[in-house]
């Protein structure tokens, strides 16, 4: 039997925990009439499950008849990429039957059934929508981990004014929570500030214990305390299970010392790297359990507003979160075992 769990990041595992009422969220909207919102962002830390939760959304939309499903990379030009994928869609190419339908975007201009040549790569993709759109068609873009780029900041505007004529366009996005604050900085991306942004958060630790207790037959007891390790972080249940696997399910000194390794050189090292001073003097100051707000600003002598802010940036980051008012708690597993080393 092949390892069920994978480390790679994007990859989508043979065991995976869904997010029903997220998902349900997203594809309840989109597919009814007349959609109330046309834009969702699934943002959270690294390794929360973004890209696994989009590939389960893509699939569904793939799976039915009047949708079409286009991947783009935000490293890329992205409307020559959302002309080019709607070209070679297989539903697409149905609708535009004569031979005359050609494009290039190197200078040379392309026509649609020998009409009028046409010389931007926007009136492309507006003709070949309104033929879409004509055969009760929709279209669903999704873009992984947007980057705050030039080519992303030219198809936002883009898309915004395509909504706005009301194409057949929904958009599902995924970024860290930066990338996403940074690219809504552009203020002439209003739309950005409106999309409703899910904040992926912890897997049910009851489901990780389920998952673990059907692969590696553990008994309800210890399936529970093996999850608990994880504090229901997506990457972190993929990680321990797939040194479980590979050690025949026994939780042994080395499965955890690999484990505390892989964390720290996959996600930790790169996160810190990311963090600015502050929230960093912050962080070295959380002991292994939690601690108080009051505590916390007394250690750091910042006042309370000052500290507010950095607060929310590591909430919305997904590294803290507050179990209840005035607390605080490290929301990643074994992350105290980083600060330690970090605090030498």
């Amino acid at each position: 039997m092949n390892n069920p769990f994978v480390l790679t990041f994007g990859k989508e595992p043979t065991q995976y925990i869904s997010r029903p009422k997220d998902i349900q969220r997203i594809v309840d909207n989109f597919n009814s009439e007349k959609p109330s919102e046309q834009v969702f962002i699934l943002t959270g830390i690294r390794g929360c499950g973004k890209t696994a939760t989009l590939t389960v959304i893509s699939k569904m939309f793939l799976n039915i008849d009047d949708w079409i499903v286009v991947d783009l990379n935000s490293e890329k030009d992205l409307l020559e990429g959302l002309a080019s994928e709607l070209y070679q869609n297989p539903k697409v190419k149905m609708i535009f039957t004569k031979k005359e339908f050609s494009f290039s975007f190197k200078g040379v201009s392309f026509s649609i059934d020998g009409t009028t040549p046409i010389l931007t790569v926007e009136t492309l993709i507006k003709t070949m929508l309104n033929k879409i759109q004509k055969k009760g068609k929709r279209v669903l873009i999704t873009i992984d981990e947007v980057a705050n780029n030039e080519h992303m900041r030219i198809f936002a505007k883009t898309f915004q004014s395509l909504i706005r004529f009301d194409y057949p366009l929904c958009l599902l996005m995924t970024g860290l929570y930066e990338n996403i604050s940074k690219l809504q900085d552009d203020k002439s991306l209003t739309f950005l500030y409106r999309a409703p942004k899910i904040y992926l958060q912890s897997l049910n630790i009851n489901a990780i214990a389920f998952s673990y207790k059907k692969v590696f037959n553990f008994t309800d007891e210890d399936a529970l305390k093996i999850a608990n390790l994880t504090n229901g972080y997506a990457y972190a249940y993929q990680v321990l299970g797939y040194l479980l696997f590979e050690h025949y399910g026994e939780l042994t000194d080395e499965v955890m010392s690999l484990y505390d390794q892989y964390l720290q050189e996959f996600v930790y090292d790169k996160l810190w790297s990311e963090l600015s001073k502050i929230e960093q003097d912050i962080l070295l100051e959380f002991p292994e359990s939690s601690i108080t707000v009051k505590e916390l600003i007394e250690k750091l002598n910042m006042t309370n507003a000052y500290f507010s802010n950095y607060r929310d940036r590591l909430i919305k980051k997904g590294i803290i979160y507050s179990p209840s008012y005035g607390e605080l708690k490290l929301s990643l597993p074994r992350f105290n075992i980083l600060l330690n080393q970090k605090s030498k």
